[in-house]
């Protein structure tokens, strides 16, 4: 009797150690090569970018309305808001080009340790360039939809402006409601809360200006570059009140 109890408890201990090996080992991170993956991610945005960048030129620069002189001021505005605009789109894409092709870059010269996953990965190593990529293409992907506002606007007239305007209006806003859907889901192991960089496209911009803040320190072309874009505000106030 005892040696059957015995070999009951045996039994026992044998299955509870089988189920904490199963559970450990489920519980294992597997560490591998993400450089591969992490690459992949940049060039699915610098694909995309360049091409986008490309067709701003011919679309809003080598053809953007040309101002007349029997042009309203709210006319001449507009004209000059949508060369802006395109500009802005324009040097977006370039960013993200310049960020992602650097990135890439790096991954191929450098030697990485492996890591659980290209969230991972991405965090410890090109952290500044992913979020950067990602804001500056998106920037530039939603500034590039408004650019077609213009276009239908001078050639037709208001009405037909008008509906181009609400259709864009209409496709950016559920265009960014994809992206924060994508961007609240965070990364890396969906119940891991810690790889959500941020909540939606307002807070990665807010994540990605502090990355840049915190990078820039101490850094002579970056802050002659943020000295630049201030400086562009005074002929930007005085456009605005010349046509006010």
């Amino acid at each position: 009797m005892k040696s059957s109890l015995l070999l009951v408890l045996l039994s026992l201990c044998n299955i509870a150690n089988a189920f904490g090996t199963t559970a450990a080992s489920a519980a294992a991170v597997i560490l591998k090569d993400h450089s591969g993956a992490a690459a992949g991610l940049f060039n699915n945005m610098r694909t995309p970018a360049a091409l986008i960048a490309g067709s701003i030129v011919p679309l809003a620069l080598i053809t953007a309305p040309e101002i007349k002189p029997s042009d309203t001021r709210m006319t001449k505005l507009f004209k000059k808001g949508n060369m802006l605009l395109a500009i802005f789109s324009l040097l977006n894409q370039i960013t993200a080009i310049t960020y992602s092709t650097m990135a890439i870059n790096k991954i191929a010269e450098l030697s990485y340790l492996p890591t659980a996953g290209v969230a991972e990965f991405l965090a410890m190593h090109h952290n500044l360039s992913w979020v950067g990529t990602n804001v500056h293409f998106l920037l530039g992907l939603f500034s590039f939809g408004c650019l077609a506002v213009a276009k239908p606007y001078f050639i037709y007239g208001k009405n037909l402006g008008n509906v181009a305007a609400c259709w864009v209006g209409a496709a950016t806003m559920f265009c960014i409601s994809i992206v924060n859907k994508g961007i609240s889901m965070g990364s890396g192991t969906i119940k891991d809360t810690n790889s959500k960089i941020a909540s939606n496209l307002a807070g990665l911009m807010i994540a990605y200006g502090k990355l840049l803040f915190t990078w820039s320190k101490g850094k002579l072309l970056p802050i002659m570059a943020f000295g630049l874009i201030l400086l562009s505000f005074v002929p930007l106030k005085a456009i605005l009140e010349k046509e006010a």
